[in-house]
C-alpha cells in the first residue's frame, strides 16, 4: 500500500506535502518530522518486502526536510543573511522530480527488455552491388582492373612502417616473361608478382607487359573486365633496349 503521512496539519502522500511546502502553502515549522519518521517505520514493518529505491527516496527527502526545518527554527544573528528556505524547498522538489524521471525511464527500459524490444548495432557492412562488366573494354579498362586487384592484394602495413623494396626495371620484368613463356605457352599476369607485391612492382610489371605487347613480342587476353590477364607468345622475340634498363 502507498505510504501516506497523517499529521494534525496535513494528511496525504509525501510528495503532496513537499509540493505544499514548496509553494509556501504549508509552514514547515508546523510539521512534526519525528512523527513522519515514526509513521514511515511502521509502514515499512507492515510490508513483506522493502524496495531499496523507495527506502533511499524517503531517507533523502527526510534529510532535506530536516535541513529545511532546522534552518527555519534555529536563531540567526541580525547580520546573518536569511537562510534560503524557499531555495531548499525548490531544490528538494527538483531532486524529487529528477528522481521520478529516472525511475520512470528505468521502468520503461525494463518493460522493453522483457518484451524483447532490444536493439543491436549493425556489425556487418551493407552488401556491395557490383554492376555487370561492359561488353567491350580497352587497355585503360585493363589498367583499372589491375589497380583494383593490386589494392586487394596489398597488406595492411603497421603504423609509420617504411620498407624500402628493391627497384625493378622493365628489362627485369621482360626477362621474367621470357622465362615463363619458355616453359609454357600461356601464364597468368599475377604469376609475375611476388606474394605481397608493392605498388611499384605492380606498376613496372604492367608497364613492361604493355611495352612488349606494343612490340608484338607477346599477346594478351582477358575474357572479362575483372578476370585474369593471360600472357602468351607473340610474333617477335622478346628483346630489351638500354631504355628498358632504367628504373621507373
Amino acid at each position: 500500500m502507498p505510504y501516506e503521512v497523517t499529521l494534525p496539519a496535513f494528511t496525504g502522500p509525501l510528495d503532496l506535502l513537499l509540493r505544499l511546502i514548496e509553494r509556501a502553502e504549508l509552514d514547515i515549522t508546523t510539521i512534526a518530522l519525528a512523527q513522519v519518521a515514526d509513521q514511515y517505520l511502521a509502514h515499512v514493518r507492515a510490508l513483506e518486502a522493502v524496495e531499496p529505491d523507495e527506502l533511499a527516496e524517503f531517507v533523502s527527502l527526510a534529510a532535506r526536510l530536516v535541513l529545511i526545518k532546522s534552518r527555519a527554527l534555529l536563531p540567526r544573528s541580525p547580520s546573518a543573511p536569511a537562510a534560503p528556505v524557499d531555495e531548499d524547498a525548490e531544490q528538494l522538489a527538483a531532486q524529487l522530480e529528477l528522481y521520478r524521471r529516472f525511475k520512470q525511464a528505468a521502468e520503461l527500459l525494463r518493460v522493453w527488455h522483457e518484451s524483447g524490444r532490444s536493439t543491436f548495432a549493425r556489425v556487418a557492412p551493407p552488401p556491395l552491388t557490383i554492376a555487370p562488366p561492359p561488353a567491350s573494354y580497352r587497355i585503360a579498362d585493363l589498367l583499372q582492373a589491375l589497380a583494383r586487384r593490386a589494392q586487394l592484394q596489398l597488406p595492411l602495413e603497421p603504423e609509420e612502417r617504411i620498407v624500402l623494396a628493391p627497384r625493378l626495371t622493365v628489362a627485369e620484368v621482360a626477362a621474367r616473361i621470357r622465362a615463363r613463356l619458355e616453359r609454357a605457352a600461356w601464364f597468368d599476369f599475377s604469376d609475375l608478382l611476388t606474394a605481397q607485391p608493392a605498388p611499384e612492382e605492380v606498376i613496372v610489371s604492367f608497364w613492361a607487359m604493355l611495352e612488349l605487347l606494343k612490340r608484338r613480342a607477346i599477346v594478351v587476353e582477358q575474357e572479362s573486365l575483372f578476370g585474369p590477364i593471360l600472357i602468351g607468345r607473340g610474333e617477335s622475340p622478346i628483346e630489351t633496349s638500354e631504355a628498358d634498363e632504367r628504373e621507373l
